[in-house]
Formats: structure tokens, sequence, C-alpha cells
């Protein structure tokens, strides 16, 4: 019979590794939202617009990827912790770098912007459905005809979204390299 031994591992040493998993996993799930958006960015830039049952069911993948990226992004940065957290530049083994707390905020503008894309989509599907039921009520006619003529900027709304996702994305990537060097060096 075999006898096992159990190690003892340090809980700092516990700390670190799951800091470590954290890491890969979000750098993992940044690369796949970023890459999801690219998808949806070229279907934007499409001259005509794709259906928005089939943008939907790629906003909610992107939103999806962006979610798991934010939860990991928190559990690299707080690690459990809920004690103050002390900045890398005051304590270099245990502290965490600025740039990953910026990166927290930095997703969740992103996923603030994609949730509004996505609610706002979701909000045009529900109106156009009740207007075709009920299609032969004047007042709900004259009511539907008012929020058509705010609609035909939607196009132009959901573009305007997209671009400024993409301008963020610019700004995080630079943010996500310098981040990427300077745990390299840890």
């Amino acid at each position: 019979m075999k006898s096992t031994i159990k190690i003892h591992v340090p809980p700092s040493q516990q700390v670190m590794r799951n800091r470590t998993y954290n890491r890969h996993m979000r750098n993992l799930y940044y690369e796949k939202s970023n890459y999801q958006f690219r998808k949806i960015k070229k279907s934007m830039d499409a001259s005509v617009l794709p259906k928005e049952c089939d943008m939907l069911v790629e906003l909610y993948e992107f939103l999806k990827h962006l979610d798991v990226c934010q939860f990991y992004a928190k559990q690299a940065v707080y690690c459990d912790k809920h004690e103050k957290i002390v900045p890398y530049s005051q304590d270099h083994h245990w502290g965490i770098l600025q740039e990953e707390v910026l990166l927290v905020y930095f997703l969740e503008e992103q996923i603030s912007s994609a949730k509004y894309v996505v609610n706002h989509m979701e909000i045009n599907q529900k109106i156009q459905s009740f207007a075709k039921k009920a299609e032969n009520d004047v007042v709900v006619h004259h009511i539907l005809s008012n929020i058509d003529e705010l609609n035909k900027d939607t196009e132009k709304d959901l573009r305007y979204f997209c671009d400024n996702i993409e301008k963020r994305y610019k700004i995080g990537n630079k943010l996500f390299g310098v981040l990427q060097e300077l745990q390299n060096f840890q």
C-alpha cells in the first residue's frame, strides 16, 4: 500500500498561483473579446447591416467574453482580499500593478457600452413585434410612426457606439501590451 505525502503550500504561494492563473485567463478572454469585437465591427462596416437578430447573437457572445474577462481581471487584482490593496510601487512582491486596476475599469466601460447597444437592439425588436401585432389600431399606429422617426437614426447610433468601442480597444490594447510586458518582469 502506497502512502501519500501531503505537501503543505504556504498561503502566499497559493495566492500567487491563483493570481497567475487569473491573469492568464484574463489575458485569454481579453483576446477572445477583442476577436469577437473585430467580427462585429467587420459586419458593421459592411454597406448593409446584418439583421438585428444575427447581430444580437454576436453581441451576446461579445458580452459573455467581456464579462468573463472582467471576472478574472477583478480576481487577479483583488485576490480574494478585502483589505486595502497595496500598489506594486510599495510592495514589489505582492503589490498590484496600477495598470491591472485600470484594466478592470476599462472592461467595465466596454461592458457598459456593449450593454447599451444590446438593450437598444432588443427594445427595437420588441417595438417592431408589437407594431406587427397592433397594425390596425389608429392610436398605436400614430405613436409607432413617431417611434419609427426616432429609429431612422438607429443605424447611425450603432455605428457611433461601435466606433467608440473600437477607439477604446485601441487604448485598451496599448494598456494590455504594457501590462503583459510588466508581468513578464515580475
